[in-house]
């Protein structure tokens, strides 16, 4: 009886294994595999398809394909799924294998800057050990396949004639592996073998494949940030961090629509945030704000500012001390209570050398209470006061990454923050060139809410809870600049195909419940890619208005208060100035004692909206209303002196000007608006005559100062009350030929006044003193010649050298934009700068009085030069894309207008 029971359980056992090897042999060996698990959530993005060949026919039969086939990646992927056609039979087996199969396309970083595909296709497995072996056997005469172990796992290597290796392949239970790259191979064999790392599919488990689609994208923040990293010049960045540990997945399904490729889907964020956009969101007083020279801008549009910010960049690192402070005199007093859930980060152009300016919009009911509290932490935070601007009030904080604290991480960048408000919106910038674009355009309607608006803008929608928005062309010169050189050639090289996409947009919509994001690149279906050329253009007068004598001034612009349109300001030979409104008619004339020494200024001498005129003569300050009659005690003299210069300053925009002057014997006046000496100033004797006008600077974190520089290269330094400031008189040169530019250093954030010497030296000195930096440029010449010359706004310079005959402009940091050839002697230099490539230069013949317009690469912009005997006036019309020239010839005032 023993004997049987043990046969018996022998019998068992011997039946359990061989039945457990079967079922291993039928199910086990042969895994089921999905794609997604052998893929690394480092992948930029990941491709899946159940309709692999069909999505790839529609996809080249779309008008979308004639841009797409432009760039090397679609290229390639061509043919390579022609190639591997080829080798499994040609006819579309590979076709016919993908259809109604799993199939991925994934794009991951192999290097510092190098990115490679992994193709992955789901086969039952005697499918793909046929499909293996069809290749096998049809490989051209000379090429050959090399096969290795991985990890016990067989991998197969293909060399082509030449000996070159192209693809790695690898069968992974029914799944096939193909890359050039063979780390990528081995990285899926990785996953494959270990089940349990972390893959794309624990990300994507919970979001099931919807049928009805062609194919959808793939992307998470770890994937992004590898893109940034390989493409980006810095390996390490603000926003790089927050995209690696951002909890967010979004499964997009591919639609191609009519002159749009738009990818739209479920989008998992792990935070507890809703993205229901708020009911009560103002788009149009946000437009109203928001720069035409913004290249890319970022919504937050939430149902409370508290909603936003449980958005948080666990990337950032909050100073304990700073937050505290801002907890405590900020958010505990109720500082957000009044902001709504509409947040608007803008990245506007560059100026002034920055390397970002960032602007942040944050919408309120009430902006007073805000900026009220913000001053008091202002104050709490010991940073100097206030500055002035285009009728704002700037209020600077000098710690590191404001906005960042305060909104829980978000818009880093703010090495410094100025703040203003318009309405009741904040304004935030990172820097005070940032501050001014927003004015500027503001001022000047240059906004979102005109009709010049980029199309762009149909994008940015009230309905959405948070959105990106990147204008291709407007942004482009930025990415080129900061791409790592590599990827810099490259999408310099394909430029003319990226722009094809004029803007692409990502948005976050609260939809029944579900999160839904929708990825879009709109397109011109009726046109390709092309290089365009752009030439010198003939122009024609637009206006002429003649007066009765040769006219010596002008023309200067200002503004006609009653309608904000322009005014022309020109004088004539025997020293009458004329007033020309913007219809060409004569609004008055008015005789002066001599020519005008100085600037155009406008001043609102009664505080009542109007504005008058302000201009000095070497004798006489004259202040004319718009009818042309002279202020309260105006002309003013200053007795036996000579007026060589004149400045306006308004300390706190309150009106209550000052007139800095310098004479012709080196003495500084300062007078109030009615004539009075104020005391210091009465006067402040230089010893030698200044060159350009004394001027008022507030640098942040220091206070005032009154700034003079005079012919034998003396830099002085005042405070308010013409007292020395430590460090002055500061000797900077042997002499100088132009004068001094306040310039705030990005790298450094500190303020720089910038020079050059007769001789070519650029000096950099800051307001203690302290000359920082000296470099001399070369000179081939005993009578070269070295300008600095600002721009119409001095908010940005390039340096001028004159060598034998020719005429070389630099930028501010002393590389050669462009040489051209200019033999005559007396000549005149302006640079315009209306932000991104609308940047002019011009040189003025007075000898021949021609005038000669270039862009910064050097190309002459008209056909033939402009007739002018002076310096010419130009404005930017943004609402019309067009630039207004003006030049004085003769009798004769010219207008011309060129398109942008």
């Amino acid at each position: 009886m023993k004997i049987w029971k043990s046969l018996l359980i022998l019998f068992i056992t011997l039946l359990l294994a061989g039945g457990g090897f079967w079922i291993y042999k039928s199910y086990f060996s042969s895994r089921q595999v999905n794609s997604l698990e052998v893929i690394s959530q480092n992948a930029v993005f990941v491709f899946e398809t159940y309709e692999g060949a069909d999505q790839w026919n529609t996809l080249v039969n779309d008008p979308v394909w004639e841009i797409l086939k432009t760039f090397p990646a679609f290229q390639r992927l061509s043919a390579q799924l022609i190639t591997l056609d080829s080798l499994n039979g040609g006819s579309g087996e590979i076709a016919k294998s993908l259809n109604g199969q799993q199939a991925t396309i994934s794009l991951h970083s192999t290097g510092i800057a190098t990115f490679e595909l992994l193709f992955t296709v789901n086969l039952n497995p005697s499918t793909a050990t046929n499909f293996i072996s069809e290749i096998k056997e049809r490989i051209p005469s000379g090429s050959r396949f090399q096969p290795r172990l991985y990890s016990d796992t067989g991998v197969m290597e293909y060399y082509d004639s030449d000996n070159n290796r192209l693809w790695s392949i690898s069968l992974l239970g029914d799944l096939v592996v193909i890359s050039s790259s063979s780390f990528l191979v081995e990285e899926a064999i990785r996953f494959y073998v270990n089940e349990d790392q972390q893959s794309y599919y624990s990300l994507m488990k919970t979001i099931s494949y919807n049928s009805e689609s062609e194919g959808r994208i793939l992307l998470n923040g770890k994937g992004l940030g590898n893109l940034l990293k390989g493409v980006g010049g810095q390996r390490e960045s603000a926003t790089i961090g927050g995209l690696e540990i951002m909890p967010g997945v979004a499964a997009l399904d591919l639609y191609l629509e009519e002159n749009q490729m738009v990818f739209r889907g479920p989008v998992i964020y792990d935070e507890e945030v809703d993205f229901t956009p708020s009911i009560q969101a103002n788009l149009a007083a946000i437009e109203a704000v928001v720069s035409n020279r913004t290249l890319a801008l970022t919504q937050f549009n939430l149902a409370s500012i508290y909603e936003t910010q449980n958005i948080t960049n666990r990337a950032f690192t909050a100073r304990a001390t700073f937050s505290g402070d801002i907890q405590r005199n900020l958010l505990d007093r109720g500082f957000l209570d009044s902001f709504t859930g509409e947040l608007y980060l803008l990245d506007l152009e560059n100026a002034g050398g920055a390397d970002q300016n960032l602007a942040l919009l944050a919408r309120t009911r009430d902006a007073a209470p805000a900026i009220q509290l913000l001053k008091e932490f202002q104050q709490s935070e010991s940073d100097e006061g206030s500055d002035f601007y285009s009728g704002h009030e700037i209020l600077f904080l000098s710690e590191e990454e404001f906005p960042a604290h305060l909104f829980a991480g978000k818009f880093p960048g703010f090495g410094q923050t100025f703040i203003t408000s318009e309405s009741d919106i904040l304004i935030f910038t990172n820097s005070q060139q940032a501050m001014k674009l927003i004015l500027d355009d503001f001022r000047s309607g240059s906004t979102w809410d005109k009709s010049r608006a980029p199309l762009a803008k149909k994008d940015l929608s009230p309905t959405s809870g948070f959105s990106r928005l990147y204008l291709t062309d407007q942004i482009w010169e930025s990415w080129t600049k900061k791409a790592n050189p590599s990827w810099s050639s490259f999408l310099q090289k394909y430029a003319e195909a990226f722009q094809s996409f004029p803007w692409i947009s990502f948005k976050i919509n609260q939809i029944q419940g579900r999160t839904e994001g929708t990825l879009s690149f709109p397109y011109d279906g009726r046109s390709t890619p092309t290089i365009e050329t752009t030439g010198a253009i003939s122009l024609q007068p637009s206006k002429r208005i003649s007066v009765d004598q040769r006219l010596t001034y002008g023309p200067k612009s200002i503004i006609n208060y009653q309608d904000n349109t322009e005014d022309l300001l020109v004088q004539d030979q025997n020293n009458v100035l004329h007033l020309i409104n913007s219809a060409g008619q004569e609004v008055y004339s008015e005789q002066l004692s001599g020519p005008i020494v100085s600037d155009v200024f406008q001043i609102d001498y009664y505080k009542n909206g109007k504005l008058q005129l302000l201009v000095a003569t070497q004798d006489k300050i004259y202040g004319i209303d718009r009818l042309g009659d002279p202020l309260p005690t105006y002309p003013i003299s200053i007795s036996g002196e000579k007026i060589s210069h004149l400045n306006l300053i308004d300390y706190s925009n309150n009106k209550d000007y000052r007139y800095f002057i310098s004479t012709e014997e080196g003495d500084l006046y300062l007078l109030d608006k009615t004539g009075e000496k104020l005391e210091g100033w009465d006067p402040n004797r230089l010893g030698s005559k200044t060159i350009g006008s004394p001027a008022h600077y507030r640098v942040p974190g220091m206070g005032d100062y009154m700034v003079a520089l005079t012919e034998n290269g003396n830099l002085q330094l005042f405070n308010r009350r013409g007292e020395n400031q430590s460090g002055s008189a500061i000797k900077l040169g042997e002499s100088f030929k132009s004068g001094l530019i306040a310039w705030r250093d990005p790298k450094s954030r500190s303020t720089q006044l910038v020079g050059i010497t007769k001789n070519g030296e650029v000096i950099h000195t800051n307001f203690n003193g302290e000359i920082g930096y000296r470099n001399q440029l070369i000179k081939n010449d005993r009578d070269s010649e070295f300008l600095l010359v600002p721009d119409q706004k001095h908010n940005d310079f390039v340096f001028i050298s004159r060598q034998y005959n020719e005429v070389s402009v630099l930028d501010r940091n002393e590389k050669p934009l462009f040489t051209t050839r200019v033999s005559a002697e007396n000549l005149v230099y302006q640079f315009f700068d209306f932000g991104s490539e609308r940047q002019l230069f011009a040189i003025t013949d007075l000898t021949q009085e021609f005038c000669y317009l270039f862009d910064l690469k050097g190309n002459l912009q008209t056909t033939m030069p402009l007739e002018s005997t002076g310096p010419i006036q130009i404005t930017y019309q943004s609402s019309l894309g067009q630039y207004l020239i003006r030049t004085i010839s003769g009798s004769t005032l010219t207008e011309f207008q060129l398109a942008d």
